[in-house]
């Protein structure tokens, strides 16, 4: 997956439009409940634990942000 894809994804889960991954999802119009709904999707999806804080700032909490936070996870988790 790549970070175009992921947006796909974001505006699936949120029901927004990506038109700047770096954006704040709460910019984009995402409610907290869709936001925790992107969460629970990611950590699902692959298969990594994300801290709920990192909706707390602002740049994480964006669709690079998040991005970057999965691929840290799984790059941890595998030692690449």
């Amino acid at each position: 997956m790549n970070q175009p894809q992921f947006d796909r994804l974001v505006e699936r889960i949120c029901s927004v439009t990506v038109t700047d991954p770096q954006t704040p999802l709460v910019d984009l119009g995402a409610d907290s409940l869709r936001t925790i709904a992107l969460l629970m999707a990611i950590e699902e999806e692959f298969e990594v634990e994300l801290h709920p804080g990192v909706l707390a700032d602002p740049a994480q909490a964006s669709p690079a942000g998040l991005w970057r936070a999965v691929q840290e996870q799984r790059t941890a988790r595998t030692g690449d």
